[in-house]
This record gives structure tokens, sequence and C-alpha cells, in this order.
């Protein structure tokens, strides 16, 4: 196992910066303004495992938004009106909703209904976690009609055939239980991961061999925010920088399983994006088995 950094408080807005960024003369600058510019990125994802009553499930997925005063309520409104138009079978949000626990929690107060044919569900964050217990979580949810994944999973059955969405609690500031979700989906033919973070994933991969999921699905990392040809000098893990790169943006394979990073929607700190656009996606699964 990798040594980990300890757990740091997560970033506050630089107040200055928020006022920066709002002002008529920064928001034209590149920096600033793609920090604002939110981009589509999709991703065709391939599996033998997959049953074919699943071929062609479409997951919006959408995660660190940080709504405050680095991204306002028109931003969160426009999110779901992309979310909801790409006509998704499942909604997954992928944590961090607000810019500290308090805003994550009027995020779900002020967030328009999602839509989703099948499921909308939502993992929480460390900027989510890091101030309070998951409960409150699971009641803003809850009451917006959206499945929390919490150390728990939500499976779909078509035909006689499963599909496993599941995520454990925050990395860094919450209890993630890697063994009881294993359990929970021990018996689906297709598990879908979503942990908040990517650092999640060596001790999710020590549970079982083989894996317990067959696709994973993270956040968190903003893709460094300010990257250079790939490359970004400040990584959010707590593994350093090497595995914060090569877990800090796209789609990677780790003991044979797909894994996508999003640079996710907001900023924290200073709304700015440098290589690392701000990204929501459409990601289509797809059978390449036979049953």
């Amino acid at each position: 196992m990798r040594r980990l950094k300890p757990v740091h408080p997560p970033h506050k807005p630089w107040m200055p910066g928020a006022f920066l960024a709002k002002h008529r003369f920064f928001r034209r600058l590149p920096p600033f303004r793609a920090a604002a510019e939110l981009n589509l990125k999709e991703y065709a994802v391939s599996s033998a495992k997959l049953p074919d009553a699943f071929d062609g499930l479409r997951i919006a997925y959408a995660s660190d938004i940080h709504y405050g005063v680095l991204l306002d309520e028109t931003r969160v409104r426009d999110l779901a009106e992309r979310l909801n138009a790409l006509d998704p079978d499942v909604v997954l949000l992928g944590g961090d909703y607000g810019e500290d626990t308090s805003q994550a929690l009027a995020f779900w107060k002020i967030v328009p209904e999602l839509h989703a044919k099948l499921a909308v569900c939502a993992v929480l964050g460390n900027h989510d976690r890091a101030e309070g217990p998951a409960e409150p979580f699971c009641t803003a949810m809850k009451e917006r009609g959206v499945t929390p994944l919490i150390n728990s999973a939500l499976t779909l059955t078509r035909n006689g055939r499963t599909l496993a969405l599941c995520s454990t609690d925050d990395f860094n500031h919450g209890t993630p239980d890697f063994a009881g979700v294993a359990a929970q989906v021990r018996n689906s033919d297709f598990v879908l991961y979503a942990p908040h973070s990517p650092d999640a994933l060596p001790h999710a991969f020590d549970v079982a061999a083989p894996p317990f999921f067959d696709l994973a699905v993270c956040g968190h990392t903003h893709g460094g925010q300010i990257a250079f040809f790939g490359i970004a000098p400040h990584t959010a893990s707590r593994y350093g920088f090497f595995y914060g790169n090569r877990f800090n943006s796209g789609m990677k394979t780790e003991k044979g399983v797909p894994i996508i990073i999003s640079n996710g929607v907001g900023t924290s700190w200073l709304s700015i994006r440098f290589g690392a656009p701000a990204q929501y996606h459409l990601i289509t699964l797809k059978s390449s088995g036979k049953e």
C-alpha cells in the first residue's frame, strides 16, 4: 500500500480571488474565462462483463460543483439543464456540492430536479464531509428524489440481469467501508464504483481479487485546475505527485478496470483553470461479450 500524506482541511475560496473572478476585466482573461466555461466530455466504455440488457446505458456524470462564492445559483441551474438535456438513463453526481458543508447542503435546496429513466444517485466528497456527518445529506438527497451512495449500492435489474451503482463514504473525511460495499455488490453482473477521490482506489482494489468493480468514475482532482501538457504541478492526491498525476484526469486502466477521472465543474480556492477545462460527462456503456 502506498504511503498516505496527512488529511488537511479542504481549501476555502480566496476572497480577493473571488472578487477578481467577478470583475469584468478579469472575467475576460483566459484562465478566469476557462473556469466558467463548462464542456461536455463523452466516454464510451466497452466491457465483456456488461450484460446485453444494459448495452447502451447512458450515464450523465458531474462532480465538484462547489456552489458558493465561486459558482452561483445560475450556474447550478445551467448544470442541471445540461444534465437533463442528455436524456440519461442514470444521473450520477460525484460529490463536493459546495465550498463547505453548509453550502453543500444549500446546493440540495436550490438545484433543479434532475431527470433520469432509471435512477439519480449521488456520493459525498471531502468538502461535504469535512465539517459534518453524512446523515443530513442523506435526508436532503432523498427529499429531492436522489439515492445517496454512502457505503451503499443501488442495484438496477433488466431481464433478470443486474448492474450495481455503488460508492464508499469520502476517503479523506468520511468512514469508507470498502469491504462492506464489496459484499453488497458481490452478486451483481456489472459494478460501477464511484468514489469521490481516486485516492480510494488502492484500498478498493485490495479488498478482492479480481476487483469487485468493473468501472470506476471519480472526481476530486479538478484536473489540477492548472496543468501543463497534461501535468499538474499541484495535485489533490494524498499519495503525492506521481500518483496524483497518473489519476488526475481522463480515462486510465488499472488491473484491467477502466477508470474515468473528471476535471469537475467548479473550482476551489481561486476560480481559474489552465489546461484543465471544466467538465461534465456522458458515459455510454457497451457490451462487448456474449451472454
